[in-house]
């Protein structure tokens, strides 16, 4: 059943986000209604395929769909150049058209990857984004930034491509391990501190609710992010102004994910901790009170993290942050809380904070 539709407002190229449970049956319809052609392009990865695969291909087989599907391993590190051209070789030897889609079926990795394609196949053809983590749905989904990844730097490589409309069933959300739930909370907690105050109460009150995906709360929580998300790239579809702050977490998360290699932290791990770091800079530069970084910190100490940092080093992290793509004149651009639910985009932060709020989260170092 549809629940709401939020519209992403971008003149000729708005799109819907769908969201609501049990919603399988409705999707091919969906696409008609969208002017989705018959030549559909499904990439996936392994684990979604052997849980969600099959109900989606029959949906569009009963509905005249002639669907091709690619399935790839899981994994934040298929999102690169090389699995990118291996997708593109596929569609190629199956000759497929400029005005066929692709659906992305999956979480962040997925959305990027297929996206990436979608903006660059013979250059660029319709994509649905069908994202099937929590992650996804609240966030990387929507907003049309797609991407992979390069040795030097995460997402250094991609494009803006719109969806023709994103589709978020709740229901895909019951077979996700509980990491990739935590993952989720990473980026729902971003929205509270950066923009919503009064979401952030709610989660206080209901983090433990999301976290064991009890229908009310995690349709809040995802509505609320949604709109959020919805109403900035409506303003600022490319970056250039307030959409930047839906980096907050994310200077310091992408330098913890580089380090580790895309395979110690997940990308929803790393902006909880990237979250702590940078609400500890703020607090130091005397932006942030005492008692809200508290609440900030403590909300996100909730969150069951169990990640294993003995093997990230300091140098690593900011050498990798070196790399991020949010550099101005050769300044980090931080994004750094000054109550909870508003932000500050700051470009002179003293190294020495940035090494001491790195000490917070590897104290056992």
């Amino acid at each position: 059943m549809i629940h709401r539709q939020i519209d992403v407002a971008l003149g000729d190229r708005s799109y819907p986000l769908i969201a609501g449970t049990d919603m399988l049956s409705s999707f091919a319809p969906v696409c008609r209604h969208h002017g989705i052609s018959d030549t559909v392009v499904i990439i996936t990865d392994r684990n979604v395929a052997r849980l969600h695969l099959q109900p989606l291909l029959r949906n569009l087989l009963h509905h005249k769909f002639q669907p091709l599907t690619i399935t790839i391993p899981a994994g934040e590190t298929q999102k690169t150049l090389t699995c990118s051209n291996r997708l593109f070789t596929e569609m190629l030897k199956k000759r497929i058209p400029r005005n066929a889609v692709i659906i992305a079926f999956g979480g962040g990795v997925i959305g990027d990857l297929a996206g990436f394609v979608a903006a660059t196949y013979q250059r660029g053809i319709n994509l649905v984004q069908v994202p099937t983590t929590l992650l996804a749905q609240v966030d990387s989904s929507i907003g049309g930034k797609v991407g992979v990844n390069h040795p030097l730097g995460k997402n250094m490589i991609g494009a803006f491509h719109q969806p023709a409309f994103v589709w978020m069933d709740m229901d895909y959300l019951k077979t996700l391990p509980k990491r990739e739930m935590i993952c989720g909370l990473g980026e729902i907690i971003k929205y509270g501190v950066i923009h919503d105050a009064e979401l952030f109460s709610y989660l206080e009150l209901h983090l433990e609710e999301v976290l064991h995906l009890d229908v009310e709360a995690v349709m809040h929580v995802q509505a609320a992010c949604a709109a959020i998300k919805a109403e900035i790239v409506s303003k600022d579809e490319k970056e250039s102004g307030i959409r930047i702050i839906l980096n907050y977490g994310h200077t310091i998360g992408h330098g913890l994910e580089s380090a580790g290699r895309y395979k110690l932290l997940k990308h929803g791990e790393a902006v909880l901790l990237g979250m702590i770091a940078e609400a500890s800079i703020a607090k130091e530069m005397k932006l942030l009170e005492a008692d809200s970084y508290e609440r900030l910190v403590s909300l996100i100490r909730r969150v069951p993290l169990k990640a294993n940092l003995f093997s990230l080093k300091r140098a690593d992290i900011v050498n990798a942050m070196g790399h991020d793509k949010k550099r101005v004149a050769k300044k980090l651009r931080f994004v750094l809380p000054t109550k909870i639910g508003e932000v500050k985009v700051v470009d002179d932060v003293d190294p020495n904070l940035i090494r001491s709020a790195m000490r917070e989260i590897l104290k056992a170092k």
